[in-house]
């Protein structure tokens, strides 16, 4: 019976032969595998693309991109989702002005979002009571009054994949619009925000 012992190859030609020569008697054959070596391929070289005959030249699409084209959207999934959107969006400014509770968007946002609009409230917070207080306690516009009126005024929503949403929204506040971007995914049946900008 031959045994085969498989080792690494030696780094040398000349080992390789002194190796090979100890093992006549019929003892273990031992094999060696050239060593793991990562192949860089070769440059391909650039090659001019023909004009078309029409003078249209449709955009090339990635293998994954057709993929994609195929999948559509559930419309039931894109009314909810547009909804978490217009909803997220308003409460995460009226907590940016301070009349709603932070701890009601723990539902919506996963942890890192959720400390970042903590931080930037508390931003927001201590920046008004600073102005307010080099200003004098009874200047200034009251924000229960400022943020109160936070009406959205657009909504645009395009789903990534199947799962994942992307929206903008539009709101408008007492003296000036802003934008909120947000990234939406399933996750573990719910749906939570997993990127929160708010312009």
């Amino acid at each position: 019976m031959t045994n085969v012992i498989f080792l690494p190859a030696p780094d040398s030609p000349a080992e390789l032969a002194q190796l090979t020569q100890l093992a006549p008697d019929g003892g273990p054959i031992a094999v060696y595998r050239a060593p793991a070596r990562e192949e860089i391929p070769a440059p391909v070289p650039a090659v001019p693309r023909q004009a078309p005959a029409n003078g249209v030249e449709a955009p090339a699409q990635p293998a994954s991109a057709a993929a994609a084209a195929a999948w559509s959207s559930d419309p039931a999934d894109d009314a909810r989702v547009r909804a978490i959107c217009q909803s997220v969006a308003l409460a995460a400014l009226e907590v940016l002005g301070g009349v709603r509770p932070l701890q009601q968007m723990s539902r919506w946002l996963d942890q890192e979002n959720y400390d970042r609009l903590q931080l930037r409230a508390n931003l927001v917070r201590g920046r008004r009571q600073a102005a307010a207080a080099a200003a004098g306690s009874g200047s200034g516009p009251d924000p229960q009054l400022l943020h109160r009126g936070v009406r959205i005024r657009s909504c645009r929503l395009c789903p990534v994949a199947e799962g994942i949403y992307e929206g903008a929204v539009v709101a408008l506040e007492h003296e000036r619009a802003r934008a909120v971007a947000l990234r939406i995914q399933l996750r573990r049946g719910l749906w939570r925000v997993t990127a929160l900008e708010i312009g």
